[in-house]
């Protein structure tokens, strides 16, 4: 029926017109079959055969809304039946659905952009639950700068874990002791696993045996493969004690490293100090150790690391730079003097330098800016004092940054070695080359 008759017409042309007319009219909502009767004018024929037609009509109504599964089946339902019995469900379904459409799509354009700005707004778990949850799409992640490896290694990893040496009962004698501080988190246990990476990979490395060698073979060899899993946090409770030694080709000898990678949870033995709460037992042990190690004749050079990505959030109510401020008062105690003449370089080393918004030349003046601020300026300033009064680094404390290279999800790493690099030179100039090594004492 392509003719459109408005309902006066219907009522007034009864006799003249089909039952198909007639049903159209009652299907599209413009005149009713009682109002059509009202008129004595029906032929009853016509009746029965248009009645006939509209319980057809029901059924497959039913049957048609019974298969409507989503938002076009819901608007096709309408455009079929603009008057049918499920119309105002069908339009609530539509309505809640396209505002609910709008809300995924700028949910999705939300967390695009906020990984487009950060590789690192979330991790691996985090980003497979948002794409089951059709919250990403793979697509979605390819568009905002994260690569097909990356991507590839999201499916096919696990948490690795490392498995800690047991704290030395002592440290050998006459060889220079290298200590990497840090409270826990501060990236100094991934640092310590790329440096032993790219000396390796430079044929300097090699390790010696002892508690700690199970430990240093898992942390060079995160960084084995092209993508590399960090582990996550390691225990606090104990200091390793991690001996190699670094020979370039062509060198007749080597340099000795007996490296020192201390538990972060010295740092809460000073805040605890600071604050006269009691140490636990096992606290009072790891404390008591590193007080031991520190007070020995060795030759020593300091590196403590410092996350910049951490800045000042909170941890057990305590922040980064309270616990370095609690570092500071037992280093500038006068019963506590740590820095003497047998300590040969001091520096501060500020992780995850390249999320600093500046470019690289300008990065070591803006570590000294940062190092200035965020209240860590008394953590400074002593070791500073600390430099000065003992001639360390000629007067004067060194700041240096550090970068694994592009992390992706906080947990994937593209290993830049340049920064690693740098360390291992500061060891190759800082400490002088023996003809005896301190594998050679550990092989005794």
């Amino acid at each position: 029926m392509d003719k459109m008759y408005d309902r006066d017409y219907y009522l007034n042309h009864v006799t003249e017109l089909t039952p198909e007319e007639i049903f159209e009219g009652i299907r599209k909502g413009i005149v009713g079959l009682e109002d059509l009767i009202l008129t004595g004018k029906l032929d009853r024929s016509i009746r029965l055969e248009v009645r006939n037609m509209l319980e057809n009509l029901v059924h497959e109504e039913n049957n048609y809304w019974k298969n409507c599964k989503g938002l076009q089946d819901w608007r096709e339902y309408l455009l079929k039946y603009p008057t049918g019995k499920y119309c105002m469900e069908a339009f609530r379904l539509v309505a809640n659905t396209e505002k609910e459409a709008i809300e995924k799509a700028e949910e999705k354009e939300k967390l695009k952009s906020e990984i487009r700005q950060n590789h690192n707004k979330y991790r691996p778990g985090q980003i497979k639950d948002l794409i089951e949850q059709d919250k990403l799409s793979v697509a979605d992640l390819l568009d905002v700068g994260i690569p097909h490896d990356i991507l590839n290694t999201l499916y096919n990893y696990k948490d690795t874990e490392i498995r800690l040496g047991s704290t030395p009962d002592s440290i050998p004698l006459g060889f220079t002791e290298v200590y990497f501080w840090g409270i826990p988190g501060s990236g100094k246990t991934c640092a310590l696993g790329a440096i032993l990476n790219t000396a390796e990979s430079k044929g300097y490395l090699e390790i010696g045996k002892g508690t700690g060698f199970d430990y240093m073979l898992q942390l060079k060899n995160i960084f084995a493969d092209p993508i590399s899993i960090l582990p996550g946090s390691t225990p606090e409770e104990t200091t390793q004690y991690l001996p190699f030694t670094l020979r370039k080709s062509g060198v007749d000898n080597p340099i000795s490293v007996s490296l020192i990678e201390l538990s972060g949870e010295i740092f809460k033995c000073f805040l605890r100090k600071l604050a006269n709460i009691p140490l636990t037992e096992r606290q009072e042990e790891t404390f008591t150790k590193v007080v031991e190690f520190l007070n020995s004749p060795n030759p020593k050079i300091h590196f403590f690391f410092v996350d910049y990505e951490h800045e000042n959030r909170t941890d057990s109510g305590y922040r980064q730079s309270d616990y370095l401020s609690a570092a500071a008062s037992f280093f500038n105690n006068p019963g506590n003097n740590l820095f003497t003449e047998k300590t040969n370089a001091i520096y501060v080393v500020l992780t995850k330098s390249d999320l600093m918004d500046c470019p690289d030349e300008d990065r070591i003046h803006n570590i000294k800016e940062y190092l200035s601020t965020n209240n860590y300026s008394s953590f400074i300033n002593v070791l500073r004092s600390r430099c000065q009064e003992n001639s360390i680094n000629g007067k004067r404390l060194l700041g240096i940054e550090f970068s694994l290279g592009q992390l992706y999800f906080k947990d994937f790493c593209r290993l830049n070695s340049k920064t690693s690099e740098s360390i291992i030179d500061i060891l190759l100039t800082r400490i002088s080359p023996k003809k005896d090594s301190v594998l050679d004492f550990l092989n005794q």
